[in-house]
C-alpha cells in the first residue's frame, strides 16, 4: 500500500472527532448506481467530512451541496459532485449523545493542545514523506537518489575542475653565471653538449695539441652550436684521448615549479580564481627573444566557476623570482560542474539500456556517462552511407569516450567520434532600472542569469534571442531592456554575425559558449519630470 502524507489539518481534524466521540475514515466503495451509503456506527449525529477522488484528484465534499445525512446514512445529492466510480472514500462523522468536550473552536484550551499535537505530528509525517519519496528514482534527491542510482549501477559525475596552459615569461635575459674548467674527453666526435644550459657563450677552450698546452681559436678551430661546441674539419682539435677544459657563461636557470599558483585578477581576493601548476618547467629563450614557458594548469574550485578566457590569468599572488609576467592566452573552459539530480535521474533511467547495446540510446547513455562530459549529439548517416554513425560530445576525454564507443557500438557499425564546432557568443545589454534598485546587484544578478542560459545549451541549440530577455525579466529591479546586441563568433570565420532583433542559428554540428556579458545599467529617469 502506497504512503500519503497526511495534512496537518487532517490530523487535526481526525483529533479533534475523536475527542467528541467521532468516527474517522470510515471507508467506502463509491458505486455511481448507489445514492445511500449506511455508516456503521450509530446513532449518527452530524456527518463532520467528507474525501474522495474527483478527476483522479483528491476532493474535500460539502454539506448540503453534494451529500446530506439521511437518517444513518450518508445521501449523495443528484446535483452535487460525486466521487469516480468504483473509489474509495472517508467519512468522518459523529455518534450518539454530545460529549463535556465541546467547545472546539479556535482560541479554546482543547484546541490549542490538539493544535500542538498535531504540529509534531505534521513534521514526522513530513519525515515519513521524505523517507517513502527517497525510494524512488523519481522524487528521490541528493544523496538519496546517488543511493537509488547505485542500485542500477550508475554514480554521480562529481565536479570537473579546468585545466588549461598558461605562459610564464621576461622580456629581459636572465642573469649571467660562469662555469669554468669543465672537462670533457676528446675521442672523436665532432660535437660535444656542454652540461649547463642554456649556454650565453664560450668563453675559452683549453687542451692539449701534439702533447702541448694549447688555446683553442673560436671560428677557426670549433663554432658554438646552441649548447654544444662542435670542431672544424679544417681547425685544430684537442689529442685523441686527452682531455679538453671549457670555459662559458651560462644563463641562470629560471624553473617554474609544480604547485605554483596563479590567478585572475579581483579587487576582492574571494572573487579571484585561483589555478595551480601540475609540471615543473623551465624558462626557454623563443623565436621572439623573450624568455618564457608553457606550464599546464588546474583550477582550485572544480566546476564552470572555475573556467577563464583568454587573458584573465595575469595574477602571481606569490612571484617567482626571474619571472617578470603571466598570462593565459587561450581560454580555459573545460571546467564541469557535478552532475545534477535531473541530469543524474534521466541517465539512471536509461541505465538498462547501455547493457542492451547496439542502439542509440545504449550509445549516448555510455557516452553520457564519461566524466567530464556534458553534452552529446548522435546523427545517422551523416554522409548517406549504411553503418556510419556520427557521435558528437563536449567535454571528457577523448581516449575515455573512444573505449566506451567501442564497448557499446555494435559490430560492422562505424562510429565517428567528433567534437562540436565552438561559437563563441558575446552580449551587450543596456538595461534601465525600476526607482530604488541597485545598480551593482541589478548588473550582477542579470550576467549570472545571461550565462546560466548559455550555459545550459546543447549541441545545436539556437541562441534565442528572446529567452535572454525572459531571463533579464527575471531579475528584480529591471524595468526594460532598451538595447541587446548578440556576437557570434566562429572558428573559421573572421567575422562575426550580429543579431539585434533575431536568434542566432547554431548548425548541428555547433555548439554555442558564453564568452563576454557586458551589461549596462540606467537609473530610473521619470519622462517629463
Amino acid at each position: 500500500m502506497a504512503f500519503r502524507r497526511r495534512s496537518y489539518e487532517e490530523t487535526r481534524d481526525s483529533i479533534l472527532s475523536q475527542i467528541t466521540k467521532g468516527v474517522v475514515n470510515e471507508r467506502h466503495v463509491y458505486d455511481a448506481f448507489q445514492t445511500r451509503f449506511r455508516l456503521e456506527n450509530t446513532p449518527v449525529r452530524e456527518i463532520v467530512k467528507v474525501d474522495g477522488v474527483v478527476g483522479g484528484e483528491t476532493t474535500t465534499f460539502s454539506e448540503g451541496e453534494d451529500y446530506q445525512l439521511a437518517g444513518e446514512m450518508l445521501e449523495w445529492l443528484p446535483d452535487g459532485t460525486k466521487p469516480d466510480d468504483r473509489t474509495v472514500f472517508f467519512v468522518n462523522y459523529a455518534i450518539g449523545e454530545s460529549q463535556s468536550v465541546t467547545d472546539v473552536n479556535p482560541g479554546s484550551v482543547v484546541r490549542t493542545i490538539v493544535e500542538a499535537v498535531s504540529r509534531e505530528m505534521d513534521f514526522l509525517y513530513a519525515q515519513l514523506n521524505y523517507v517513502y519519496e527517497a525510494g524512488f528514482i523519481d522524487t528521490a534527491t541528493g544523496s538519496s537518489l546517488d543511493l537509488v542510482a547505485s542500485i542500477l549501477g550508475v554514480e554521480r559525475k562529481s565536479a570537473e575542475p579546468a585545466n588549461g596552459l598558461v605562459t610564464f615569461g621576461r622580456n629581459t635575459d636572465p642573469g649571467d653565471i660562469g662555469v669554468e674548467q669543465e672537462a670533457h674527453l676528446q675521442d672523436g666526435r665532432n660535437s660535444y653538449s656542454l652540461k649547463n644550459t642554456p649556454v650565453k657563450q664560450i668563453v675559452k677552450i683549453e687542451g692539449n695539441l701534439e702533447e702541448t698546452a694549447h688555446e683553442f681559436e673560436q671560428g677557426t678551430d670549433y663554432n658554438f652550436v646552441g649548447n654544444s661546441v662542435e670542431w672544424l674539419a679544417e681547425g685544430k682539435r684537442p689529442d685523441t684521448d686527452s682531455t679538453f677544459y671549457v670555459d662559458y657563461i651560462t644563463y641562470e636557470l629560471i624553473t617554474i615549479p609544480v604547485g605554483t599558483s596563479v590567478s585572475t585578477y579581483a579587487r576582492r581576493t574571494e572573487d579571484a580564481k585561483v589555478f595551480e601548476t601540475t609540471d615543473e618547467m623551465v624558462l626557454k629563450r623563443t623565436p621572439q627573444g623573450r624568455w618564457e614557458a608553457i606550464v599546464p594548469v588546474k583550477a582550485m574550485e572544480p566546476g564552470k566557476a572555475g573556467n577563464v578566457f583568454a587573458g584573465s590569468i595575469v595574477v602571481m599572488p606569490q612571484p617567482l623570482v626571474g619571472v617578470e609576467y603571466v598570462i593565459n592566452r587561450g581560454d580555459i573552459l573545460t571546467g564541469v560542474d557535478a552532475e545534477s539530480d535531473n541530469e543524474l535521474r534521466e541517465r539512471a533511467k536509461h541505465a538498462l539500456e547501455v547493457a542492451g547495446k547496439a542502439t542509440f540510446s545504449s550509445l549516448e547513455s555510455a557516452v553520457k556517462g564519461v566524466e567530464g562530459v556534458t553534452s552529446v549529439l548522435i546523427e545517422d548517416m551523416p554522409d548517406g552511407v549504411l553503418g556510419v554513425v556520427k557521435i558528437i560530445v563536449q567535454g571528457g576525454s577523448p581516449e575515455d569516450i573512444h573505449r566506451v564507443i567501442d564497448e557499446t557500438r555494435a559490430a560492422g557499425i562505424r562510429v565517428e567520434f567528433a567534437r562540436p564546432g565552438i561559437v563563441n557568443i558575446d552580449i551587450d545589454l543596456t538595461v534601465n532600472l525600476v526607482k530604488g534598485a541597485v545598480p551593482s546587484r541589478v548588473e550582477r544578478e542579470v550576467e549570472s542569469k545571461i550565462r546560466s542560459y548559455l550555459s545550459a545549451l546543447d549541441i545545436g541549440d539556437d541562441v534565442v534571442y528572446n529567452r535572454i530577455v525572459n531571463s533579464t525579466f527575471s531579475v528584480e529591479g529591471v524595468y526594460d531592456v532598451s538595447e541587446l546586441t548578440i556576437s557570434a563568433y566562429r572558428e573559421d570565420v573572421e567575422e562575426a554575425v550580429q543579431s539585434t532583433r533575431e536568434n542566432i542559428e547554431i548548425r548541428a554540428d555547433e555548439m554555442a559558449l558564453v564568452r563576454e556579458v557586458s551589461v549596462l545599467v540606467r537609473p530610473f529617469e521619470r519622462r517629463g519630470a
